[in-house]
């Protein structure tokens, strides 16, 4: 404990581990540009402040990139309280919530000979990263291995989506002392993350109701949810999707069940740029395009490195003018960028 508290900066507890190896090898891979249109760039006036303004443009013309290897460390001896891992005076938190020098004894101390860390710091803190990170990081350990989930930020989807991706739904683990602890770095979109959404993406087809989707495409809706980003004329917009024959989804008033059956194989995903997008990934079709709307203050292009490994699927986007309120899309604009992608993404 003393370590913790007079030790400074915290330690990176993976710079603890006694052993690190190789899981996937860092990668070059090849990224088609972003289906867009003239001009679009000059109206971006800043990135979210999660990215960087370079390497969202690069990855907006396209080109070769790298992607970083996926690791497993080995750490001995590591203390579980709360959201925190503690190793000495290492310290990380894979999970959601605020730090505790101590828990009361009223949690039941649990200890284990060996695990294997499944809960990450962005998965934990946000839904679409629990989707894009998380859910494949609980296929890394090996068969009869036992996993290590940790508190996650509470999500009304999170076991539906389990229960039909074949994820076992945990407890969290609230305090624990783990003899032997194997964590991951796995946040790169190489080969070994795709060959593991594509096991998700077939047990989400053994398990989705099936109902007619729409052969237009489907517009998800935000709201309100996460960090504001408000489409102000978003009526408007859907009036004109709607009329186009895309189905409006509200993903709040629904189950993961009916989001999946009604994105099921999906051409066209069109949304507001932000987590919510998640709840497409697994259902789309294998050769869908992300259409996203981005406010012209928060450029983020997280879909876009999903696309971009999974075989045909594309990614195109626009960008919105700020309003008082939030930002707005001309349905002009968009009805053009659509009518592009039909020329460029079939």
């Amino acid at each position: 404990m003393l370590k913790r508290v007079t030790g400074g900066k915290a330690v990176d507890i993976r710079t603890q581990a006694s052993k690190t190896w190789v899981l996937c090898p860092a990668e070059e891979a090849h990224t088609p540009p972003a289906i867009h249109l003239p001009g679009e760039i000059d109206r971006i006036q800043s990135v979210s402040p999660w990215r960087m303004h370079d390497a969202e443009l690069a990855s907006i013309h396209g080109g070769q990139v790298r992607h970083a290897s996926s690791e497993a460390h080995l750490l001995e001896d590591v203390e579980l309280a709360g959201a925190f891992l503690y190793k000495d005076a290492a310290v990380s938190q894979p999970g959601f919530g605020k730090r505790h020098w101590w828990l009361s004894g009223s949690i039941p101390l649990e200890r284990y000979t060996e695990s294997h860390l499944i809960t990450s710091h962005m998965g934990s803190h946000f839904f679409g990263t629990l989707l894009l990170d998380d859910y494949p990081l609980a296929l890394l350990p090996p068969e009869g291995a036992h996993r290590l989930p940790m508190c996650t930020q509470p999500s009304r989807h999170n076991a539906q989506y389990r229960e039909l991706l074949e994820l076992p739904m945990s407890l969290p683990v609230q305090r624990a002392r783990i003899d032997r602890l194997i964590v991951y770095t796995d946040f790169a979109q190489n080969s070994l993350k795709v060959k593991r959404y594509e096991v998700l993406r077939t047990a989400l087809r053994r398990n989705c109701p099936r109902t007619a989707t729409s052969s237009a495409g489907v517009y998800l809706r935000r709201g309100r949810s996460g960090e504001l980003r408000l489409l102000d004329n978003e009526a408007q917009v859907e009036e004109m999707l709607a009329g186009m024959g895309f189905d409006i989804i509200d993903p709040m008033v629904l189950t993961a069940a009916e989001i999946s059956s009604r994105t099921l194989d999906a051409p066209l995903v069109i949304s507001v740029e932000g987590s919510h997008l998640s709840h497409a990934i697994f259902s789309a079709s294998d050769t869908a395009t992300f259409v996203v709307l981005q406010p012209p203050d928060r450029l983020c292009m997280t879909y876009k490195e999903y696309t971009d490994q999974m075989g045909s699927m594309r990614f195109a986007f626009l960008v919105g003018d700020r309003s008082a309120q939030g930002f707005r899309v001309e349905p002009d604009h968009l009805k053009r960028l659509l009518d592009l992608v039909a020329t460029v993404a079939r």
